[in-house]
């Protein structure tokens, strides 16, 4: 056995600290993936309200429902699209104001994912430090 001795509450406390920060990293991961997810909906989004631009009422085109299947669809106005706003309300803005807004929400993920990979890496190094520490009692 090399390294300096421990006691049995420094090491607990190491273990007990390198839990913690492992499962900070776990919800972390779970965090970026979903804001990755929702990246993903909003691109899928802003590329459908494009495909509207300039069409004409009456013009068919596939409609995403999800798991990879599509509906025909006839649409009727192509000028207004139909906008979450929050808390199950939704208002109808013109094609060009919902790209704006989601646009706008696009951005803010891309911060949030920023900050999550950036909390990622401090909890990374935190760890990687808790594991040096943790060979000094091997």
């Amino acid at each position: 056995m090399s390294g300096e001795p421990a006691n049995e509450d420094q090491i607990r406390e190491l273990i007990s600290r390198m839990q913690m920060f492992q499962q900070r990293m776990e919800a972390l991961q779970q965090q970026a993936s979903l804001v990755q997810m929702s990246l993903q909906d909003m691109d899928n989004a802003l590329k459908a309200l494009s495909a509207l631009e300039g069409q004409k009422a009456g013009h068919e085109m596939l409609v995403p429902i999800g798991a990879g299947s599509y509906v025909h669809a006839t649409i009727s106005s192509p000028d207004h699209v139909l906008v979450n706003l929050g808390s199950g309300v939704s208002m109808e803005k013109s094609v060009a104001d919902s790209k704006s807004v989601l646009q706008s929400r696009r951005t803010d993920l891309e911060k949030v994912l920023l900050e999550t990979t950036g909390a990622m890496e401090q909890t990374e190094n935190e760890l990687m430090r808790l594991q040096q520490e943790a060979e000094k009692y091997r």
